[in-house]
């Protein structure tokens, strides 16, 4: 899977994945974790999503990563404050007081680029990526980690073989396998979405489709 389609899907507003709100379980699900105000919020793939936002306003120092230079544009015409645009490592860089946007291949990134994260929020970022690409996106994961950086990840997970991806299905046991080692994994949401989101249907989904938001916590 190549940065051009992505960019190619932006180009052409087929942008199914992104929701038009805040993720609602969002303001619950942030309080399991340990970040305070101030703290640095990696959101690697970010699209315009308006978590970036959310984050912000709560004192958080953003740092969305993303190739569609259409998706960053959107994020900073609704943030609606001043943004300087400088280049670093092969990528273009918007800044404002509390939200930095990078805007490249989140793979190419070096490590030393952005600060260490206190978080990182994968917004289902990984059910992006096709199982040929998740291994690199992990471990570019946990290179960017610090000795206590912490993981809300979003997954969904159905029957591989009645669908194709993107979203592709990354169930806990593959989480396992990428994180189990640095941290201790912890699942704080499920719930079908098998009726919710009835477009799938029609791609072939017939059997299941679950949510789930787990937080990862490096172990001592």
């Amino acid at each position: 899977m190549e940065i051009s389609y992505w960019q190619s899907r932006w180009q052409k507003n087929n942008i199914g994945w992104h929701m038009e709100e805040v993720y609602p379980l969002l303001p619950k699900l942030w309080s399991k974790m340990s970040a305070l105000a101030g703290a640095t919020v990696l959101v690697p793939l970010c699209g315009k999503t308006l978590d970036l936002k959310w984050l912000a306003n709560r004192g958080y120092q953003v740092v969305g990563i993303d190739v569609s230079a259409k998706a960053l544009h959107a994020v900073m015409d609704d943030v609606d404050e001043p943004f300087i645009e400088d280049s670093s490592h092969g990528f273009t860089i918007y800044r404002s007081d509390n939200i930095k946007l990078w805007e490249g291949d989140f793979l190419n990134l070096p490590v030393t680029a952005v600060p260490t994260p206190n978080v990182i929020y994968d917004k289902a970022s990984i059910v992006a990526l096709p199982p040929d690409m998740r291994k690199e996106y992990t471990n570019k994961i946990l290179q960017l980690c610090g000795n206590q950086t912490e993981i809300l990840l979003q997954t969904f997970c159905y029957n591989q073989n009645e669908m194709n991806g993107p979203p592709f299905s990354v169930d806990k046991q593959e989480i396992n396998r990428h994180y189990g080692q640095q941290f201790d994994i912890h699942l704080l949401h499920q719930q079908s979405k098998f009726e919710e989101l009835k477009k799938f249907q029609h791609r072939g989904l017939s059997s299941y489709l679950t949510e789930k938001v787990f937080r990862l916590k490096p172990k001592t």
